[in-house]
């Protein structure tokens, strides 16, 4: 008998926490290995786990699938929520695309930088009533069936629900207008795998814990100065986030120097989001500390 399948990441959301809910929602068990350091990370890295050097990465039926799609459409494919044909697979994956959209938005709002916040926050209210929850339930209108494609549970509910989770704790009141939607949650969360997964205690991950695994876990190894200038992937989380360290032309201590990449915010914007904690020897919490950062 295959063992459960092992997920690798950190203890937060990021990119796995789609992935728990799929094999929550498909009734599947599965363990967690969670990465505590950027020691745990490179382990991974220098073993040969990690085809493209980052996670998440989900050990299943014999194989290491990194790459957050692949290891959804995998999963969705075992367990029979992806659709009958072509088709119904065309829809499911454009919804999905949907949803990831308007959740890499909200996915990215702990790093926004707080004299932005406000403007992101209106930002995202505004995609989300008037833009992806509109289109949604325009979808279910159009059928009123009580799935999104086919009449039957797919991983594009789970996800969508899963968003609008995430939705109402940003403003509660922006699913007010939306009752199939609304219907939509209450039914699948009334799954009883899925009610045993929004139960406290189980593997879903609570809100807040993002920046503050980036900070303690993938800052140090991003941060690893060299003797010459290296690129190193950040392990997926965020997206499109590149760093860069060389030592310092003043000195023979290495000072970083990063160059990252995420909408509208600079390197510098994210690390005076993620500040260390100020003690006596570090009292304006530079994180890590000794370092310089420029954008």
């Amino acid at each position: 008998m295959a063992g459960k399948p092992k997920l690798h990441y950190f203890d937060a959301r990021g990119r796995m926490e789609a992935i728990r809910w799929l094999l929550a929602a498909a009734g599947v068990e599965f363990e967690e290995k969670l990465l505590e350091s950027s020691e745990d990370l490179d382990k991974l890295r220098h073993d040969g786990s990690l085809l493209f050097q980052q996670v998440p990465m989900v050990e299943i039926d014999g194989m290491k699938l990194v790459q957050t799609r692949a290891i959804l459409n995998y999963i969705a494919t075992k367990y029979d929520l992806y659709g009958k044909d072509m088709k119904e697979r065309a829809l499911i994956d454009m919804y999905t695309e949907g949803v990831a959209d308007l959740g890499e938005m909200i996915l990215l709002l702990p790093l926004c930088p707080p004299d932005q916040k406000n403007a992101k926050l209106t930002l995202i209210r505004e995609r989300t009533t008037n833009r992806y929850l509109p289109a949604f339930e325009k979808v279910l209108k159009s059928h009123r069936q009580d799935y999104l494609v086919g009449n039957k549970l797919s991983k594009a509910d789970i996800h969508l629900v899963e968003l609008l989770y995430y939705v109402e704790e940003l403003d509660p009141s922006l699913l007010a207008n939306f009752p199939l939607l609304k219907g939509l949650k209450t039914r699948v969360s009334n799954l009883p795998a899925v009610k045993k997964f929004l139960q406290p205690g189980s593997q879903r991950k609570p809100p807040g814990r993002d920046s503050r695994c980036l900070r303690g876990a993938l800052l140090p190894s991003l941060l690893t100065p060299s003797a010459s200038p290296t690129t190193q992937d950040v392990g997926g989380w965020p997206p499109s986030c590149l760093g860069t360290c060389a030592p310092s032309q003043a000195s023979s201590t290495p000072v970083a120097t990063v160059s990252y990449v995420l909408p509208g915010e600079s390197w510098t914007h994210l690390f005076a989001s993620l500040r260390a904690p100020q003690t006596s020897s570090n009292p304006e919490g530079h994180w890590p500390p000794s370092a310089s950062v420029s954008s």
